[in-house]
């Protein structure tokens, strides 16, 4: 065992400069890396993760009271994966820096080699019994994770039920199951993708040519307001479809003014030969400019339309389903059989349709759970959304266009759409705390991600964006809505894919950690029986994390309704994630009274903690 008094490598030297370009580096690592498992906000990288844990783990060789039996090791095992080492205690530091700054290398993450090293000197270090690393803010879980597959114990707990969900697979189910699972998951996510595709045709119907619907383009409108106009404004960011060197498309409109009625424009998609072919934009700043008059529309009168139609993600249609306002569809991005790339051609009434058939569809659902009298939760989320954010926290603008809860996030088809994923997927839980439905439920939950009204559609990958393309839910203009039972970015079968691809690389060969849902300031681990607590903390506001979490905790309390980890064991009153002992500075909200200002950031840990915990 390391004495008390030795120091450790990390507290004499580190190399920080190789170290920080392989962690810069893996945030280009978009299949098979663990942070593609599910979206978790401010991931520490794998790779500073796992330097800084051996820096911490080995003692300095130069250090007196560092044990010869370490030494000894590292001269033996070293020059396996560098070379030969130096006969100096200076030289046996050198050569373990390099070997820190090597291994956070994400290629050699599960070379057998660096691990076998990095284990045995970890045992050199600490003796038979492996050192207990403990994360109190485990988040999405890359310091755990590193702890494993450095040798160690790891003990993972958080207060956010989505983390602990993450956590359990990354560091439970994985290790337990891994690889074998792999295979299992392919199979029933390819069952899950047949269903699904059967009971949503009618919302998501083929084409009469054959070719196939992967993503709808839509735009949220507002009327004019100026006099003798009234026409619907479009609000659209950009007018282009496709950026693709060889293949570009965007939409272009030309004015109609019909003699009874209003005016209105026409779209038409055409080949750009520059960029100054395609319009502007019509929005800006939420300032709406009217495509017929050219008059502009002040923000507060965009938002004040927007929140008449709670947030503005829906067609409205008359008795004969006939579109009558609400969100416009702007184009259809389609695949060709035995064609390569994606195509696109206008709405049609057809398309249109679909729609008025995927809302009645809804309605009849939503109105037989009522009539049932049940007091479960109802299948599409109600969840409010945190108004107390509507002023202040510009993390949650959709607040000031009419979005009131969670649901309205949604357009009624994708809701529909991910009520259908839902069930089907509950229907594999075989055990429902089983390792494959946690898989399961992780990636029907990934899927709301390109699944809801605020994804942009980006033209020069030809795909919908995350609706967290920052660490906020902010309001957009025109959105694409995927096809979730399709075969292209945002279906459930790519979903399902990538979990897979990430099952396979992720490795698996280590110990088994311990996941639980726990406040930090009251942890279930007496301190003597932990060697490390390792912890990246919440920083003062930098994110709401419990707010931002419900997005995905409001479906998964649907797809996982028994789940032990889905329940907020402080508030059993409470329908979100727990919020009141989140150590964060969150001024808006009020703990005993006080607000959770920067005040409550530093000092509840110390002055609260005990009365907070005798209530």
């Amino acid at each position: 065992m390391i004495p008390r008094e030795c120091k450790r490598l990390a507290e004499v030297d580190f190399p920080i400069a190789e170290v920080s370009r392989h962690a810069v580096r893996e945030k280009s690592i978009r299949h098979g890396h663990p942070s593609t498992l599910h979206l978790w906000w401010a991931r520490r990288p794998l790779a500073s993760c796992r330097a800084m844990l051996l820096g911490l783990l080995w003692p300095d060789p130069c250090d007196p009271h560092c044990p010869e039996g370490f030494k000894q090791k590292v001269r033996q095992l070293l020059p396996s994966v560098q070379g030969r080492v130096g006969s100096t205690d200076e030289d046996l530091r050198k050569a373990l820096l390099k070997f820190i700054g090597d291994f956070a290398n994400w290629d050699l993450s599960t070379n057998p080699n660096y691990l076998e090293v990095s284990r045995e000197l970890v045992k050199a270090a600490y003796g038979e019994e492996p050192p207990l690393v403990v994360d109190p803010f485990a988040g999405g879980g890359s310091i755990p994770l590193e702890a494993l597959r450095l040798g160690c114990d790891a003990f993972a707990s958080d207060l956010n039920p989505v983390a602990c969900l993450i956590l359990k697979v990354m560091l439970e189910v994985i290790p337990r199951h891994g690889p074998e699972l792999a295979e299992e998951l392919r199979r029933v996510g390819a069952e899950i993708k047949q269903r699904a595709e059967k009971e949503l045709a009618e919302f998501y119907p083929k084409d009469p040519d054959g070719a196939t619907p992967i993503a709808y383009l839509w735009a949220r409108t507002v009327r004019c307001e100026s006099p003798n106009c009234g026409a619907e404004i479009p609000l659209v960011r950009s007018f282009w479809l496709c950026k693709k060197a060889n293949r570009k498309r965007a939409l272009r409109y030309k004015v109609v003014r019909p003699k009874d009625g209003v005016p209105g424009v026409e779209f038409e998609i055409f080949e750009p030969k520059a960029e100054k072919e395609v319009p502007n934009g019509t929005v800006t700043r939420a300032k709406a400019t009217c495509l017929v008059c050219g008059a502009v529309l002040p923000p507060e009168r965009v938002r004040a339309q927007l929140a008449g139609q709670r947030g503005g993600a829906d067609t409205v249609f008359d008795a004969r389903g006939n579109r009558v306002g609400g969100a416009q569809m702007l184009a259809v991005v389609t695949l060709r059989p035995g064609e390569q790339g994606r195509h696109y051609r206008l709405p049609t009434e057809h398309d249109y349709e679909s729609v008025w058939k995927a809302q009645r569809r809804l309605k009849a659902i939503l109105d037989q759970w009522e009539r049932s009298g049940r007091k479960d939760l109802p299948p599409v989320p109600d969840e409010p959304l945190p108004k107390e954010r509507e002023k202040g926290n510009s993390g949650f603008r959709v607040l000031l266009y009419g979005n009131y809860s969670f649901g309205d996030l949604f357009s009624l088809r994708q809701k529909l759409a991910l009520l259908i994923l839902s069930n089907v997927a509950s229907r594999y839980s075989g055990s429902r705390d089983g390792p494959l439905f946690s898989l399961i439920a992780i990636g029907a939950s990934k899927s709301i991600e390109l699944a809801n009204a605020n994804c942009r559609w980006e033209p020069v990958a030809e795909c919908p964006r995350s609706i967290f393309s920052r660490q906020a839910i902010q309001a957009t203009w025109d959105f694409a809505e995927s096809v979730l039972s399709g075969e292209s970015s945002g279906s459930v079968f790519v979903i399902f894919e990538n979990v897979v691809s990430t099952l396979r690389s992720i490795g698996a060969q280590w110990n088994v950690g311990q996941v639980d849902l726990a406040d930090a300031c009251k942890h279930p681990l007496p301190d003597e029986s932990v060697s490390l607590f390792f912890t990246d903390p919440p920083y003062y506001n930098a994110i709401a994390y419990a707010d931002l979490s419900d997005f995905f905790y409001v479906w998964l309390k649907r797809i996982l309704p028994f789940g032990r980890l889905l329940r907020d064991p402080f508030e059993p009153n409470n329908p979100l994630t727990p919020k009141g002992r989140e150590i964060i500075q969150d001024p808006a909200r009020m703990v005993k009274g006080q607000p959770k200002d920067n005040r409550f950031f530093e000092e509840f840990p110390m002055t609260n903690l005990r009365s907070l915990h005798n209530e």
